[in-house]
């Protein structure tokens, strides 16, 4: 079968961490063929250097139905409001991104 991208989004996540002054950011990659994705998150400040986030800094679910995944990051609300958040999707095609809109 032919390999087919993922499409990527990223939306803000309800959850109950926000009541921590956290918040969750969730990027979802569907239709893609074969359904096997790894993600990761950069991050970057107004004009500023792209960065990575090392995987120990919030939390990443991943749940595979109806061919989505998706991952969940967990982040602190003040760094919502200084960086810009970017999820990253390798897949055999090639890699996609998606930034978060705000």
């Amino acid at each position: 079968e032919q390999v087919v991208k993922p499409v990527v989004s990223v939306y803000p996540a309800a959850s109950r961490a926000h009541l921590e002054g956290k918040s969750s950011l969730l990027c979802l990659a569907s239709a893609m063929f074969p359904p096997l994705v790894q993600f990761s998150w950069k991050r970057r400040k107004e004009n500023g250097p792209l960065e990575d986030l090392p995987p120990a800094e919030g939390e990443q679910l991943k749940f595979r139905e109806l061919g989505c995944t998706a991952a969940i990051r967990v982040i602190d609300q003040d760094a919502l409001h200084t960086y810009k958040y970017s999820c990253y999707v390798q897949h055999e095609g090639g890699t996609v991104d998606q930034t978060e809109q705000g």
